[in-house]
């Protein structure tokens, strides 16, 4: 477990607790466990008990839902200084949605049975969940519109910048599969993209992925949509 001093340097680094008062800091800091998942791993599924919330210190979650068939829809990627369960944090009920690591992360647990005593005794701690909530909230809406109202080189655009964002390098390591699922698209389609973007000088192969070689250029693509 992660020295008590370590933890609460973290937390001072994650924006949405940035107007939350130091002494309720503190006493997050002492209820936190860290923990780890390889890519891959499954955090959560919808409907299991929510025992409380995660906040990513370093990696990608994608949050999304699937039916008995194998189709799925993806709600968002998290990414660092993120939290995910922040709903399960505060009435501790099941979850609404499966999270799957798609990169090794590193993260910090926060059960719901430690954190309702702190978060009735602080208005600000309480103010920020419910901020995060309502980001939360915005934030699957415009997943939606995309899906629904944006093409898929748009989507694709945007998550190819979200993801070489979070990986050390700058690399998108993801196999075109999973970057299918996560833009709501097949391989084939997906790929007829990727080619349109090396014509157009976005990205290039790499060794162990793609490389985004223009990011205001596709950021400006992902924008015309």
């Amino acid at each position: 477990m992660a020295a008590l001093p370590e933890t609460r340097r973290l937390l001072d680094g994650v924006r949405f607790l940035a107007g939350v008062p130091s002494d309720a800091k503190d006493r997050l800091a002492g209820i936190a466990r860290p923990v780890r998942h390889p890519a891959g791993a499954t955090l959560f599924r919808r409907g299991d008990p929510g025992e409380g919330m995660l906040l990513v210190l370093d990696g990608l979650v994608r949050l999304h839902l699937s039916t008995a068939g194998g189709r799925e829809l993806t709600l968002g990627l998290v990414g660092r200084g993120e939290p995910i369960g922040e709903v399960a944090l505060v009435d501790g009920g099941p979850r609404s949605a499966d999270a799957t690591a798609f990169t090794p992360i590193s993260a910090l647990m926060f059960r719901h049975a430690d954190a309702g005593a702190l978060i009735a005794a602080d208005a600000a701690l309480a103010l920020a969940l419910l901020r995060t909530l309502a980001a939360r909230l915005r934030r699957t809406t415009d997943q939606v519109e995309a899906v629904g109202l944006q093409g898929l080189p748009q989507r694709l655009a945007a998550a190819l910048l979200r993801l070489a964002a979070v990986d050390p390098s700058g690399l998108v390591r993801l196999p075109q599969g999973q970057i299918a699922s996560l833009v709501a698209a097949t391989r084939p389609k997906v790929n007829a993209a990727l080619s349109e973007f090396r014509a157009r000088g976005f990205v290039e192969n790499a060794r162990a992925g793609l490389r985004v070689t223009n990011a205001d250029g596709l950021r400006a693509f992902a924008a015309e949509g």
